[in-house]
């Protein structure tokens, strides 16, 4: 097995170190660099002008970066460069945001997007990768990642007045970054085919929870509730557009088809591993 990943961002650091320490041979491909990077036997860094090279080499293709209004630019790019290479199975990372406002009800696997494709930009990139996948006997995974948190990346208070925003019948779900790196890597490492995963840990919570566990472990004194009803003529359209949705992402079926044990099952445990990211 021989992994690209093309958008080497925070997941992807994560979870190409996963996939090499586990003697994988792995590149991840980044704009944010001129030339190639050694990290270790394993793992190598590359700029965007080594991809079609890269893909050459490689049998497994990841792709983490991000969908613009015409789906996904790695296969409106590369898909005929993909055909021609050796690669056998194609995994795109999505997000749990496709399914859209559920009123705070559970979604899984099965449920429908509230959304039509043409408005949800990464529910049709998803569609263009299965549909090319099916087309050309590749196999795929399509992994919908709910909000992901880890050390440099907590998204806690966001401003210097402490502010926590309520609102009724709320709820977000989120998964560590390390469990995501390690669930990735299992789902590639056992040769899944064709399969939708949801990634997420065990307990979606409101905002307004997990803003008063940073709260208890910082022991912050000076904070303040607002409405989001006052809150929301305040924060930008795309906060406007996170707080619009609301739902509980289930991930029984991680639990059950790979046998997961998350090493931090709620966000309770995950922020008090990360009290110095604080």
């Amino acid at each position: 097995m021989i992994v690209v990943c093309i958008g080497f961002g925070y997941l992807g650091k994560y979870l190409l170190k996963n996939l090499s320490s586990q003697g994988i041979k792995s590149f991840g491909i980044t704009s944010k660099i001129s030339k190639n990077t050694y990290v270790n036997d394993n793992l190598q860094i590359q700029s965007r002008s080594s991809i079609k090279q890269t893909i050459n080499l490689s049998t497994n293709l990841i792709i983490t970066a991000p969908p613009n209004e015409h789906g996904c630019p790695v296969f409106r790019k590369f898909k005929t460069k993909i055909i021609k290479s050796n690669i056998k199975s194609i995994a795109y990372i999505s997000s749990t945001g496709i399914y859209g406002d559920f009123s705070g009800e559970w979604v899984n696997e099965r449920s429908k997007p509230k959304e039509k494709i043409k408005y949800n930009k990464r529910l049709l990139a998803e569609h263009q990768w299965v549909n090319f996948c099916r087309k050309k006997k590749i196999s795929y995974d399509v992994i919908r990642i709910a909000g992901i948190y880890g050390p440099d990346r907590v998204n806690s208070f966001q401003d210097n007045k402490n502010l926590i925003i309520r609102k009724e019948n709320q709820f977000f779900s989120r998964i560590h970054i390390q469990d995501a790196a390690r669930i990735i890597s299992k789902i590639l490492l056992q040769n899944r085919r064709n399969e939708f995963w949801n990634l997420s840990d065990d307990v979606p919570s409101s905002r307004e929870d997990f803003l008063m566990e940073v709260v208890k472990l910082k022991k912050i004194k000076n904070y303040k509730f607002i409405n989001y009803d006052q809150a929301k003529k305040k924060i930008s359209k795309k906060a406007n557009s996170f707080w619009s949705k609301s739902k509980k992402v289930s991930n029984y079926k991680i639990k059950e088809k790979l046998d997961i044990v998350f090493a931090f099952p709620n966000y309770r445990r995950g922020l008090k591993s990360l009290i110095k990211y604080l």
